[in-house]
């Protein structure tokens, strides 16, 4: 907007120019600030989403080693909930980092935006005082009467008119801007304060953690050297468990190419050796779902800890020992019920002398397998529901470990899966 020829003001188009950049460039900044604030917070509410899953882990794998202290013997699975907790540890001051990082780069962009807005209020100050002056020149009805009546035609006069009034809302404007900009200010120095006790609090706690972290590793070497003096006893140990691992392995073949062999035809007592692998339609949706469901199934037990993963992995104690799991091991409670992961119907009851009992599940051409259970609670031929209880976990010398199989029928034969993907995380 410019002053019409012929006025003596000095309030003119290069004076107003900043005026109607202002109200637009003070909305850009705090529509930036909003976008980067909210997807900052977003990541924020991530990283404590995962500190809170990783705090809640390492409650549940303090409480399983001080009930393992109570029975003053050092076992493997003691080692293994030292080592996850360890991870846990870690994985915790790292993601404390992370966090400590954005609340860094929060401050400094308020800082920056606070420094940006003071700028702003100050050129806002002083292009609302030329409005004055411009408004006292013209404070009465004479002086306005006198500029529109030297107008040179009609035009001009409503032009000037015109020019007039808008000086009077673009002042009004002005001063509501500098209000909404001071307020934005105190805003943000409020969220400074916030983010900096934030950052004091998390430095206090990471540095907690990295107490307990050395603690732990200290725990971890104690065990260590505890075990080793018993090499003979977990080679027995191993050798015991690697047989039993052996015979679960057989008897889930058996069981699983059981269920699936084709019946003879009448008059006829010969069977083919292929596996019958036909879906009905039941069993074709039961199978999708499971599917659809990696990634979210709960928990086997309603409290526990990962201490044995799936594959080959160096034995925690014994040089040149090679463990092969075919599923997980998760350390839990005395007496904990084992979960169904999900819906399905029970094919086969297992029993392995010494090493208690298993259930295998069916879930269209998916078989879930639950073994070192104590008691069994389901029948076969029973449908059950994801989460029901199948059994209680069996409690040896070992500790309180649940294991956990999915296996997969193919035309290709019998796959072993890896459940960890499969849970809930």
């Amino acid at each position: 907007m410019s002053a019409p020829r012929g006025t003596n003001s000095t309030f003119s188009t290069r004076h107003f120019s900043f005026a109607w950049w202002m109200p637009i460039r003070t909305a850009l900044l705090l529509l930036l600030a909003l976008c980067m604030h909210g997807t900052k917070a977003q990541n924020s509410a991530d990283l404590k989403k995962k500190r809170s899953a990783l705090d809640n882990q390492i409650r549940t794998t303090t409480a399983l080693i001080e009930q393992a202290r109570k029975d003053q013997n050092v076992t493997q699975a003691q080692l293994r909930l030292l080592e996850s907790q360890i991870n846990a540890r870690e994985q915790l001051i790292h993601t404390m980092n992370s966090e400590l990082y954005r609340v860094d780069e929060r401050i400094r962009e308020d800082v920056e935006m606070v420094a940006s807005l003071n700028a702003d209020l100050e050129k806002l100050k002083e292009e609302y005082g030329r409005m004055l002056q411009f408004a006292y020149r013209n404070r009465s009805s004479y002086d306005r009467m006198s500029y529109l009546f030297a107008s040179a035609s009609f035009q001009q006069a409503y032009r000037r008119s015109r020019y007039l009034s808008q000086i009077a809302e673009q002042r009004t404007r002005q001063a509501a801007l500098i209000e909404e900009t001071r307020n934005t200010i105190d805003v943000r120095l409020e969220d400074l304060k916030t983010q900096r006790e934030e950052k004091s609090k998390l430095v206090g706690q990471q540095l907690a953690e990295r107490q307990k972290l050395n603690a732990d590793r200290g725990g971890q070497q104690s065990a260590l050297n505890s075990l080793k003096k018993e090499e003979g006893r977990l080679r027995e140990t191993q050798r015991k468990q690697e047989s039993q691992r052996k015979e679960l392995d057989a008897a889930i073949r058996k069981a699983i190419e059981k269920e699936l062999k084709p019946k003879p035809k009448p008059g006829s007592t010969a069977t083919s050796g292929k596996l019958d692998l036909t879906l009905t339609p039941e069993a074709k949706e039961l199978n999708a779902d499971f599917e659809k469901n990696k990634g979210k199934l709960p928990w086997p037990v309603e409290k526990g800890v990962i201490t044995s993963r799936f594959g080959k992995q160096a034995h925690p104690v014994l040089p040149g020992i090679v463990i092969e799991n075919n599923g997980i091991d998760i350390t839990t409670e005395k007496g904990a019920g084992v979960r169904a992961l999900f819906r399905g119907e029970v094919s086969s009851v297992i029993i392995i002398p010494g090493a208690g009992k298993a259930v295998i599940l069916t879930h269209g051409a998916y078989r879930t397998v639950y073994s070192n259970l104590r008691e069994v609670s389901v029948a076969k031929g029973q449908k059950v529901d994801t989460k029901a209880t199948l059994g209680t976990v069996l409690t040896d010398d070992n500790g309180s470990i649940a294991h956990v199989e999915i296996w997969k029928i193919t035309v290709d034969g019998l796959v072993k899966i890896d459940p960890g993907p499969w849970l809930f995380r």
